[in-house]
């Protein structure tokens, strides 16, 4: 079990814009720069979506939750997927808006 999701977990983060789903980031093609998973352990299990706003320097300012297609009531874990995200950082560039937005798709699964 814990191989299958090793490889899960694997394969889920060689494809970084897998589970960035949209957005003007995405438009732009600016890329993941930060080596985290799409994928947060934890004692639940379900999908999680945020709504990120990106600066010029790649750096995630904002996250909000987006309630619909979110399986996940717990707010404990909504709160670690929160900070999980935050962690993100994408391509940087002077030429980018001062802020982008993308929709991200964060998937849980029991530890």
């Amino acid at each position: 079990m814990k191989t299958t999701l090793l490889f899960f977990s694997l394969l889920v983060s060689v494809g970084s814009f897998g589970q960035l789903m949209d957005g003007t980031l995405v438009d732009e093609n600016r890329k993941l720069t930060s080596t985290s998973s799409f994928v947060v352990s934890d004692k639940n299990e379900g999908i999680v979506f945020y709504e990120l706003s990106v600066n010029r320097l790649g750096e995630v300012t904002a996250a909000k939750l987006l309630t619909e297609g979110t399986t996940i009531n717990s707010t404990p874990t909504k709160m670690k997927v929160r900070s999980h995200v935050m962690n993100f950082t994408f391509t940087a560039g002077t030429y980018y808006p001062a802020f982008q937005n993308v929709r991200v798709k964060i998937t849980v699964t029991k530890e």
